[in-house]
C-alpha cells in the first residue's frame, strides 16, 4: 500500500526565540549554534537567488486570504523542501530541484548551503531575534536511512521523534511542539485525524522579531482612510514617521526601506502609483528587477505612513507547486527510495504553511522571469518625500547582509491588531 509524507511548514513571527539547535548560557546570555555537518561560511550563496525566485514565483500563485491578503515565506519553504530533497531521486529529485531553481545539485551541497544560511539568519539581540527550528515526526512503523537521518540531524539540527500515528494524543503532542517553539502564535497545524497511512511529517519553522531602528510615536498614528482594491475604503490606523530613510520613487512606485535595530535587516514597503496596482507591480517583480531596485535606492528625508496591521496567512501549496514543474512528488509515482528502509512507495500529502506577522510602532513580529529596465523619478534632492500607504502595497522582510527574503506579501486589506 502506498505511503504518504507529509511535510508541513509552519512559519510564525514571535517575540520569544526559543532556540532549538542552540545552546543557551543564560549567565552570559551568549548562544552558540550547534550544526554539526561541515560547510564553508559563503555556501548560503548558492541559495539566496533561489530563496527570493521561489518567493515570487509563490506569490503569483499564492491565494488570497478572506480578508484579501497574502503572506508567505519562501525561507521556510525552501528549508522544508531541502530536507525533503535528501530522501528524493529521479524525476522526482529533479523536478524538486526545479522548483528551488538549482537544476542538477547535490543534496550535500544544499544541505551546506543551508546550513550555511541558518547559521548566518539566527540571530538574538536586544533589538533583534530570529530563530529557525526543524522537526521531523515519524510513524514508529518505519525506520529513515541512515544517511538521510545523518544528513537532516547534522545539517538541519532537526528534532526526530516518533510518534504512534494511530494514537489520539499524536496530534496534540505535535501541535504542543508548534504551540510552543512559536510562542503560542499558532496553536493548531495538525489535524485532528491524522491519515492511518501517514510515515512522517517534515515541519519548519521560522520566528522573527524586530524594533525599528527609528521607532514610530504611539501619539502621531491616527485614523486615516485606506483605499481598497474594489474602490471602497475604510478608515485604519496609520503610524507616521519622519526620517532619513533609504528611499526609491519610480514611474510604477514609491518604496521605503525600513531597518530594524541592528541594521542588519530591515522591511521594504513598496507602493503601486495610483495609476497602477498591486497586480501590475506583481508582474514586475524578478529577481532581476529586485536586485536593480535595490541599487536605486537613496537617503532621503520624508514622511512616511503605514498601517498598523496585524496578518494571519495559510496556504496548501500542493497545487502551485504542481504548476512550477513538481508534479510527480504528490503521486504513485513519487520517488522517496531515499528516505526511509522500508520497501513501501511514497509521495506527498500536503505541504501546509501558516504565517503571522504584527506590524506596530515599535517594529515587527513576523512568526517570473522578466527583464525591467528601471526609471528613477525621484523629486529633487532638496524636497522632502511623502509615502502614504494608503493602498494596497507589496511587503518584505530581508536578511540584508545574505540578501535572503524571509516573509514576503501582498496587502490588500490589512486588519488592525488584536
Amino acid at each position: 500500500m502506498k505511503k504518504i509524507i507529509v511535510p508541513l511548514i509552519a512559519v510564525v513571527c514571535l517575540m520569544i526565540i526559543l532556540a532549538i539547535g542552540f545552546r543557551i548560557d543564560k549567565s552570559q546570555g551568549s548562544t552558540t549554534l550547534v550544526i554539526k555537518g561541515e560547510f564553508n561560511k559563503d555556501d548560503y550563496k548558492d541559495i539566496i537567488t533561489s530563496n527570493n525566485q521561489l518567493g515570487f514565483d509563490l506569490l503569483l500563485k499564492a491565494k488570497e486570504n478572506s480578508d484579501g491578503n497574502i503572506f508567505i515565506s519562501p525561507s521556510s519553504l525552501l528549508i522544508a523542501l531541502s530536507m525533503v530533497y535528501n530522501g528524493a531521486d529521479g524525476v522526482t529529485k529533479e523536478e524538486i530541484a526545479k522548483v528551488l531553481h538549482k537544476e542538477g545539485i547535490e543534496a550535500a551541497q544544499l544541505n551546506k548551503a543551508n546550513a550555511s544560511l541558518m547559521s548566518r539568519l539566527i540571530r538574538s539581540s536586544k533589538g533583534i531575534q530570529l530563530h529557525i527550528a526543524n522537526s521531523i515526526w515519524l510513524n514508529k512503523d518505519y525506520h529513515f536511512q541512515d544517511s538521510f537521518t545523518n544528513y537532516i540531524h547534522d545539517y538541519y539540527n532537526a528534532k526526530i521523534e516518533e510518534i504512534d500515528i494511530t494514537s489520539a494524543k499524536t496530534p496534540n503532542i505535535i501541535n504542543d511542539w508548534v504551540k510552543q517553539a512559536t510562542n503560542g502564535k499558532i496553536e493548531k497545524l495538525i489535524e485532528k485525524d491524522i491519515d492511518p497511512d501517514t510515515v512522517a511529517f517534515l515541519l519548519n519553522a521560522i520566528y522573527f522579531r524586530g524594533d525599528w531602528l527609528n521607532e514610530f510615536d504611539p501619539k502621531l498614528t491616527a485614523k486615516r482612510t485606506f483605499h481598497l482594491k474594489d474602490g471602497t475604503s475604510k478608515q485604519m490606523p496609520l503610524m507616521m514617521l519622519n526620517e532619513k530613510l533609504d528611499y526609491l520613487e519610480t514611474g510604477d512606485f514609491q518604496a521605503v526601506n525600513l531597518p530594524y535595530a541592528d541594521g542588519k535587516m530591515s522591511m521594504k514597503v513598496f507602493l503601486p502609483k495610483e495609476d497602477s496596482s498591486l497586480e501590475e507591480f506583481e508582474k514586475i517583480l524578478t529577481n532581476d528587477s529586485w536586485e536593480n531596485w535595490h541599487t536605486g535606492f537613496q537617503k532621503k528625508e520624508g514622511t512616511l505612513f503605514l498601517p498598523k496591521f496585524q496578518l494571519e496567512y495559510e496556504a496548501e501549496w500542493n497545487q502551485a507547486l504542481k504548476k512550477l514543474g513538481m508534479t510527480t512528488a504528490f503521486d504513485e509515482e513519487a520517488n522517496f527510495t531515499k528516505m526511509i528502509k522500508e520497501n513501501d512507495p511514497l509521495w506527498i500529502n500536503k505541504v501546509k504553511q501558516k504565517t503571522f506577522i504584527n506590524v506596530n510602532e515599535e517594529g515587527s513580529e513576523a512568526a517570473a522571469a522578466t527583464s525591467v529596465q528601471m526609471k528613477t523619478e525621484s523629486a529633487p534632492a532638496e524636497l522632502p518625500f511623502h509615502m502614504e500607504v494608503n493602498r494596497p502595497f507589496f511587503m518584505a522582510i530581508t536578511d540584508d547582509k545574505t540578501g535572503a527574503i524571509l516573509f514576503l506579501g501582498s496587502v490588500s486589506n490589512p486588519q488592525t491588531g488584536k
